[in-house]
């Protein structure tokens, strides 16, 4: 069994996992109603992601007899100025979601909950390879630019990456 306090951080990281699916959706939206389908595909899954790891998150608490909470979430923005502000939000949010996650193996060290920190370590993982993801789009925003057809190649690009996950997904 898990600490009072381990119980209440992870409740509150599946809030934020929560919160970032939503935020993820709001965005996939988003840049639907703009005609980016690639970028909408790529950020639709990242949401279904989070959901995923919220998710993991009650799972956990469950098992290791605590009370999970199904999360409120607040509701998300709406209005995005551009495709590669969202790719910025992006970034921001993984750092923020990472910077959480490692308090919580903080929390777990600190209590020499070694269970827990070792369950952690999947989502630390994750949370590198999503913020290099995050740059590396960035990055390719910069070279490739945001003029018509740089919007054009990025939407593409965002949606082969999406193909690419799902595929590995299926196997």
């Amino acid at each position: 069994m898990i600490s009072e306090q381990m119980t209440i951080a992870l409740n509150k990281q599946a809030a934020e996992e929560a919160y970032a699916s939503s935020v993820y959706l709001s965005m996939a939206l988003w840049c639907d109603a703009q005609g980016y389908e690639g970028a909408a595909r790529y950020l639709m899954a990242s949401s279904e992601e989070e959901r995923e790891h919220m998710q993991r998150f009650l799972q956990y608490i469950v098992d290791q007899d605590s009370a999970a909470r199904v999360p409120a979430v607040a509701e998300p923005p709406h209005e995005f100025n551009s495709l590669p502000e969202i790719m910025k939000q992006v970034l921001e949010l993984e750092m923020s979601v990472a910077n959480k996650i490692h308090a919580i193996v903080d929390l777990a060290i600190a209590e020499k909950d070694h269970a827990t920190w070792n369950w952690l370590q999947d989502f630390v993982a994750e949370q590198r390879e999503a913020e290099i993801k995050a740059r590396n789009i960035l990055d390719r925003i910069a070279v490739i630019g945001t003029q018509a057809t740089g919007l054009y190649e990025i939407d593409k690009m965002l949606g082969k990456m999406a193909e690419e996950e799902e595929e590995e997904d299926e196997d």
